[in-house]
This record gives structure tokens, C-alpha cells and sequence, in this order.
């Protein structure tokens, strides 16, 4: 049994750079969560359906989307039309290939609501979003968790992702998401939790939201990788708005972490490879000749297996050119 990694593709490079929408990937997401939920349905309502039968494998969606602002449970006055006309006001995005500003594109964020906790948050280029879509009680694989314990296998695993690929050593804090601090105090030894300590203000720069059904998990985490992280409102897209409800604190991301242009951020994909390793260990998802599936001990081998996209079009009735389910940039006028 493996981790099925289903990435939805995106061109942010292209001439007029095309990324997937939220609500794409909600769909992909919930095909999962049914098959889950019906199979547990079966299993409840027949004591041999388990043996009839084997239940859905866990999964792992993975994709860039265009500029979306989310709003969560906590978010429960409307907004006003102001409010919601500053938000969807365009918002200039920069091509990863260049650093010039004939490769700007302008985005037409949307603002939609999120089945998670929380107030505000924003998803789009040069972030990677990530969500397993897993039983916590699946018998296929070896951890059997709770709440608490899902949440914060999912912060460690950021956090492991992070220091494996950049050297960065995130950690956690009472609030849900992984932090880092300036980059005199980030480097250390350990898996991501208790390093808070040291000056340096702390920022986020991972954001978590789950929602979960029936032990069935959907949505997240989402790790801000080149997106521009300060400067006016019509390209940061956080000046917008209070990450979080969190006042006292900001967001970063790798790229301004490690002191990088944004073009010279790190690969969505290559970050949702690794990231799909480390996941799996923990949840114990793991090969068979790298040990009993028991623990994420250094001779496990994550057991990760990569969908084909051409298949979800197929089965989502896409029309398979990236236009269907996609959003496309704009040119800049100017």
C-alpha cells in the first residue's frame, strides 16, 4: 500500500501563466473523501465488508492555485462591499522565469468559504497547498489518530520537508501553522518543535486548516515558497488582509526567509515530493523492505506512488488543455 500523490499541474511560467482553481481541486479532493466515507459506510453496515473489499488508499493532493482568499468558521460577520471589493481587486503576479515587469500578470482574486476553523487566509503563486486526504482509523496503515495527534503530524512534517530541503528550521507555536525566526536564530538541531527559542520576531510561514468528517481529512497545510510577502496591496496580496486574525505576527516565505529573489524560490513540485515522503513515514505508510511500517525510523522507505493527471481529467470531465478548471493571467497594462 502506498500514499497516492495526485498533483494538479500548473504553468506559472508560461506566456500567459495558467494555474488550477480552488474549487478544482475541492472537487478532486472530495471524489476521495466519498470513496472513503462510502467504504466505511459499507464496513459499518456489513461486518464482512472488510473482507469484500479493501479501503481506499490515503491520499495527497498537491497544487498551486490562482489567487484565492479563503474565509473560515471563525469568519462569521459578512464582509462589507468594501471589504470584499479590495480584496478582489486585481492583483499583480510576476512570472518565475523573469524579474522584469513585462512579465507581470494581473489575477482577479476570488473570495470563497472554507469548511476549516480559522478567519482569513490566502492561497495562490508561489505557494505550494497540500492535502492529505486520509482515515485517521484506516487499518492500511499503522497510525491511528486523533485530532491533536493528525495536526500535528502534519506540522512535522512541514517542518522536517523544510529543514531536509532548505536547512530551515521551523516550529511550532499554540497557534496551528509552522513559524520560523530571523535567520540568525533558525538553525538547530530537532525535528521542528521547541526551537522557538532566540531573538528574532517570529513570522509563518506555513499555514494548517483541516476539516474532518467522520475521521475523513480534508484540506491542509500550505507553504508560502516565492510569493511576495511585503510591499503594497497590489501585488502582496497579505497587505490585504490579517493573516489568520493574527495581529502581532506576519507572514514569510522561503525565498524572503533565505534572503532570495522570489524567481529564485524553490519548485512547487519539488517541495510536494518531498513533503509526500515525509507524510508518509509518519503516518507509517511505508515499503515493505524498509522495515514493519511501526515507525519513521531511518530505515523506513516512504511508499509514495504518483497519479497520472491525464487520468483525473478523464474521470472530472476536463477538457484537458488547461482551460477547463483553470484560471489564466492577465497582461499588465500599463
Amino acid at each position: 500500500m502506498s500514499l497516492r500523490h495526485i498533483a494538479i499541474p500548473s504553468w506559472p511560467a508560461a506566456a500567459r501563466p495558467r494555474f488550477p482553481t480552488y474549487a478544482l481541486a475541492t472537487r478532486v479532493q472530495t471524489v476521495l473523501q466519498q470513496a472513503q466515507l462510502a467504504w466505511k459506510a459499507a464496513s459499518s453496515a456489513s461486518a464482512s465488508a472488510d473482507a469484500a473489499t479493501s479501503p481506499p488508499p490515503p491520499s495527497l493532493i498537491s497544487f498551486t492555485p490562482a489567487p484565492t482568499y479563503t474565509l473560515g468558521r471563525r469568519q462569521t460577520e459578512p464582509l462589507t462591499a468594501a471589504e470584499l471589493a479590495r480584496l478582489r481587486a486585481p492583483l499583480r503576479v510576476s512570472s518565475p522565469s523573469s524579474s522584469s515587469s513585462d512579465s507581470d500578470f494581473t489575477f482577479t482574486p476570488e473570495v470563497l468559504r472554507a469548511p476549516r476553523g480559522g478567519l482569513a487566509t490566502y492561497h495562490g503563486p508561489g505557494q505550494v497547498v497540500l492535502w492529505p486526504v486520509v482515515d485517521l482509523r484506516s487499518p492500511l496503515h499503522a497510525a491511528r489518530l486523533g485530532v491533536r495527534e493528525y495536526t500535528c503530524v502534519l506540522e512535522r512534517t512541514t517542518a522536517a520537508a523544510l529543514r531536509r530541503l532548505f536547512g530551515i528550521a521551523g516550529f511550532t507555536t499554540s497557534n496551528p501553522g509552522v513559524w520560523v525566526r530571523s535567520p540568525s536564530s533558525t538553525r538547530g538541531e530537532g525535528e521542528g518543535e521547541g526551537e522557538g527559542e532566540g531573538e528574532g520576531e517570529e513570522r509563518k510561514i506555513s499555514a494548517l486548516g483541516v476539516h474532518l468528517r467522520r475521521h475523513v481529512a480534508g484540506l491542509g497545510v500550505a507553504i508560502n515558497l516565492g510569493m511576495p510577502v511585503a510591499g503594497p496591496e497590489d501585488a502582496n496580496p497579505w497587505a490585504r488582509i490579517v493573516a489568520c486574525g493574527l495581529h502581532d505576527r506576519g507572514v514569510t516565505s522561503v525565498a524572503a526567509h533565505l534572503g532570495l529573489p522570489p524567481a529564485g524560490a524553490p519548485s512547487a513540485e519539488d517541495v510536494a515530493a518531498v513533503w509526500a515522503e515525509e507524510f508518509a513515514l509518519r503516518l507509517g505508510v511505508v515499503a515493505a523492505q524498509g522495515g514493519d511500517g511501526s515507525s519513521s525510523g531511518s530505515d523506513d522507505v516512504p511508499a509514495v506512488e504518483s497519479d497520472d493527471w491525464k487520468t483525473w481529467e478523464r474521470r472530472l470531465e476536463l477538457d484537458g488543455a488547461g482551460g477547463d478548471g483553470y484560471v489564466e493571467g492577465r497582461a499588465l497594462q500599463t
